[in-house]
């Protein structure tokens, strides 16, 4: 090295003013030794993140290499006219390469502040953020390293942005990717700002006098800063864009499309067609502003320019007019068709201080440049600087809801969750945006619903991958959360257990619940539906008592049981059979009741027959058209059900009546009293006795006949210890035998009296007795007595009894709502019957109307007033 300075210090002091390149500290923290640029790679583009490569002349090779770490650096190069360009970023890297004599190399990487996002790796939710807001969340964690600039119009907040196991530079390129938006870096002596942009056409001109760069070939005067190659090139590309999405509050599937402006001469059309997945696009304009950015992301490619030269004003973000460019018919040639105006993507720099070469030979610089036409715009495209984050693998998170709620829920059944790698959240309702729940089914008003409470651990899954479409797929027990019977002891139980939503509680465990129960124990299967309200449940097989989280308990019996602690009720509007006739394996009809029709057809046998010889003996009519209308409403009862679809009768089907059946026969008691009542007739038929006990008074009243007929047997009227009291009270009474009547007292004597005469009378002879006299008609008379003579009359007065005359029906009485006491007197009242007769008249002192008591449930109208007076 004869032709290279002894020393550094000679070679810094004599020759830096004659370089292009200087290397200065903005922050005066540069090492104790002299640092000089000798050689500059330097790339830098849109929406990449500049790479500068310094070779550095040292005198020291004792420089430790994190002295520089970290530190920001500035390279100025010099430009033709005097002004700087400056190359300013921070060492990312500082690496000894070789010594020579007195000369240490070293290599110095310089990269934006940008670069230590690219190391920071994390886990995090925005919510309702817009991306500038998204950029400054996370650039506040790097200090006063982030200068930067937001230039970006319609810029709406997200309702949920989620950053997963990817570095802050790939979330933050990510996410401006997919908006369509670019950045570029503007550089000084102190530092180098970020600016973000969405409107590549509002660049800014190269610096200079004037944005003209000309063409010129390297033939020229080298001095002049001009581009020496310019290459045009094509490239074929799809020349449409069909988007399609899916949103679940406009359940079907959104499509936008867009066709390329590009002109690509006579190629054949392709379409590039995406599914952007659930959410995608949130609207049709929506979906036609995604279809246009991804036409022009393709359209960056379809032309694009090459060139090489050594104007140091080149600076990607920038435009220039290219001048001078040699003329030429077609693309070709390499001429502009048209516009002048580029924008310059990306350049490499060449630049060279030639410290160790000949002091007569200048410094060197030469770039590479990749343009645009500024006329198209500029969009970096999905993927350019970052790589998809997808969410393959299902996680699990806790249901969370508000303080002391046990549920948080949406109308669409959507939750709140906290994720488990969230260091932000606070398990509130604002550690997540709504999340939708899977079901095993779900339709219009339809479906399976259980909300997940407050706690559980659900399974999360993501919807095509998407890490901001959470979906919620399940549910998963842990040590807080167990299952509803102890396992693996309980293990023959499946079934659903819920939890009373008392407060603070409705996920804890203890407390009330209902449940559905499937016992699936071998020989002793059941089912259970219960609710622990009053104790109330349905069980069915081989019964055995589950409670709380224990299992199975105490058997208590097989077949079926429906009990509860509070009131039950039992309705069917087209009919109700109770039956113990059985059906083997539910075979037949659901309403099938051959054995009670036969029942009830034999009691309308026994009935007429034992009516028509009651009427034939001077009995009264029987009526049997009620019973047999019973029997034709219980014979339709099925009809248009099942196995009886096609089935018809006499009879509507689907009649209102209760069928009662039972094999072994039917026992009903109670401690107290009962009822029974019917607004028509009550036909009791026994095949063979009908018997009546009580042990206080049998009582039977009648508003008109009480007739008993016996066919072949006795009647027994016997009174034991009491009196036998027979009473026509308004009519006369007969007493017939077709052979002897015997009248007996056996103690005491027979009393016969009458107000008017007594007649007794054999074939022509009588004996007839009135108050005045008696007279004896007979052909012979013969009178026997020891008596001597015959005494003289003594009449006797004779004591008839009375008969007072009374109502035998009951009237409908009217009273005041409430107090059933205050009898309504002297009202006049209207009272209409569903057969449309119509009852008027005034209320007597006691409240009561002309409508029998009987009659009441006929009622359809009824009006009261007192006339104004």
């Amino acid at each position: 090295m004869s032709a290279v300075l002894s020393s550094l210090q000679e070679l810094s002091g004599s020759r830096q003013h004659q370089r292009i390149l200087r290397l200065s500290f903005p922050n005066d923290d540069g090492p104790d030794a002299v640092l000089l640029a000798n050689r500059l790679e330097a790339d830098e583009g849109l929406s990449r993140d500049f790479e500068f490569v310094v070779e550095v002349l040292a005198d020291n090779a004792a420089i430790p290499l994190k002295a520089l770490q970290g530190k920001m650096v500035a390279i100025e190069l010099v430009r033709g006219d005097g002004s700087l360009r400056y190359f300013n970023g921070i060492v990312f890297e500082f690496s000894l390469v070789k010594t020579d004599g007195g000369l240490v190399f070293y290599s110095m990487v310089l990269r934006p502040w940008l670069a230590y996002l690219a190391l920071r790796k994390n886990n995090r939710l925005f919510h309702g953020r817009s991306l500038r807001q998204q950029a400054a969340d996370i650039f506040g964690d790097y200090g006063t390293l982030a200068d930067w600039d937001f230039k970006v119009s319609g810029d709406e907040a997200l309702t949920m942005v989620t950053q997963f196991d990817e570095s802050d530079h790939n979330f933050l390129s990510r996410r401006w990717e997919a908006a369509g938006l670019f950045y570029h870096y503007e550089h000084g002596a102190s530092g180098h700002r970020l600016v973000v942009g969405d409107d590549s056409g509002a660049a800014a001109a190269i610096d200079g006098a004037s944005p003209v760069i000309r063409f010129q070939r390297h033939g020229g005067a080298r001095e002049e800063e001009a581009i020496g190659e310019w290459m045009a090139a094509r490239r074929l590309l799809a020349s449409q864009i069909g988007l399609s999405s899916f949103n679940f509050k406009q359940p079907m599937p959104l499509h936008a499309n867009s066709r390329s402006i590009n002109q690509q001469g006579d190629v054949l059309p392709v379409e590039s067609y995406e599914y952007t997945g659930a959410h995608g696009i949130k609207s049709r304009q929506d979906g036609e502003d995604q279809a246009r950015r991804r036409m022009e992301e393709i359209e960056v490619d379809g032309k694009h320019y090459a060139a090489r030269g050594n104007n140091r004003f080149s600076m990607p973000g920038r435009w220039f007019r290219l001048t001078d460019h040699f003329n030429g018919a077609d693309e070709t040639s390499g001429q502009p068709d048209g516009d002048d105006e580029f924008l310059i993507v990306s350049v490499h720099h060449s630049v060279s201080n030639n410290y160790l070469q000949n002091a007569e030979l200048p410094a060197s610089y030469d770039n590479r440049l990749l343009c645009l036409r500024k006329s198209i715009p500029w969009r970096p495209g999905r993927g350019f600087n970052s790589q998809r984050t997808k969410i393959l693998a299902p996680q699990t998170a806790t249901v969370v809801t508000p303080q002391g709620e046990n549920i948080l829920v949406d109308a669409f059944g959507r939750i709140k969750v906290q994720f488990h790698w969230d260091r932000i959240g606070q398990n509130d309702e604002k550690s997540s945006a709504w999340v939708r729940v899977a079901s095993a089914w779900a339709g219009a008003e339809l479906g399976w619903n259980a909300i997940p409470r407050h706690g559980m651990e659900v399974v999360v899954q993501w919807l095509d991958g998407e890490p901001d479409h959470p979906l919620v797929t399940g549910c998963v027990y842990n040590q807080q959360n167990m299952p509803p019977w102890k396992l693996p002891g309980q293990q023959t139980l499946t079934g659903l257990r819920s939890r009373e939503l008392s407060p603070d509680h409705g996920n804890a465990p203890g407390g009330r619940g209902n449940a559905l129960v499937l016992d699936d124990t071998n020989g002793k299967i059941q089912a259970q539906l219960k609710s622990d309200h009053q104790h109330s449940q349905l069980s069915l097989g081989h019964i055995a008592r589950i409670d709380d989280t224990t299992g199975r308990k105490d058997e208590r019996g097989q077949g079926f049981a429906l009990e509860t602690g509070g009131a039950g009720a039992l309705r069917a509007a087209k009919g109700l059979l109770l039956s113990t006739d059985g059906r083997a394996r539910a075979q037949g009809g659901v309403l099938s009741r051959d054995e009670l029709l036969s029942c009830l057809e034999q009691a309308l046998d026994i009935a007429r027959g034992l009516g028509k010889a009651a009427s034939s003996q001077q009995g009264g009519k029987r009526e049997t058209g009620a019973q047999q209308g019973l029997f034709e409403a219980v014979a339709s009862l099925g009809h248009g059900v099942g196995n009886e679809a096609d089935a018809s009768g006499p009879a509507a089907a689907g009649q209102a009546v209760i069928a009662l059946s039972a094999v072994a026969g039917i026992a009903s008691a109670t401690p107290k009293d009962q009822t029974h009542y019917a607004g028509h007739n009550i036909d009791t038929v026994a095949g063979k006795n009908q018997q009546h006990y009580a042990m206080g008074d049998i009582l039977h009243t009648a508003a008109n006949n009480i007739e008993q007929f016996a066919v072949d047997g006795d009647v027994r009227l016997i009174a034991h210890k009491g009196k036998l009291i027979q009473q026509a009270q308004h009519n006369s009474m007969e007493l017939t035998a077709d052979k002897s009547l015997t009248l007996t007292s056996v103690n005491d004597g027979i009393l016969i009296r009458a107000e008017k005469y007594l007649l007794l009378q054999v074939g022509s002879s009588f004996l007839r007795m009135t108050p005045d006299q008696i007279t004896i008609d007979a052909k012979t008379l013969n009178l026997q007595s020891d008596a001597p003579s015959i005494s003289p009359a003594r009449g006797a007065a004779t004591e008839m009894p009375t008969f007072e005359v009374g109502d035998a029906q009951r009237k409908f009485v009217a009273h005041f709502d409430g107090d059933q006491s205050a009898r309504a007197a002297d009202y006049h009242y209207k009272i209409k019957l569903k057969d449309g007769k119509v009852i008027e008249g005034i209320t007597d002192a006691d409240g009561q109307t002309e409508l029998a008591q009987t009659d009441a449930i006929h009622i359809a109208e009824l009006s009261f007033w007192k006339p104004a007076t």
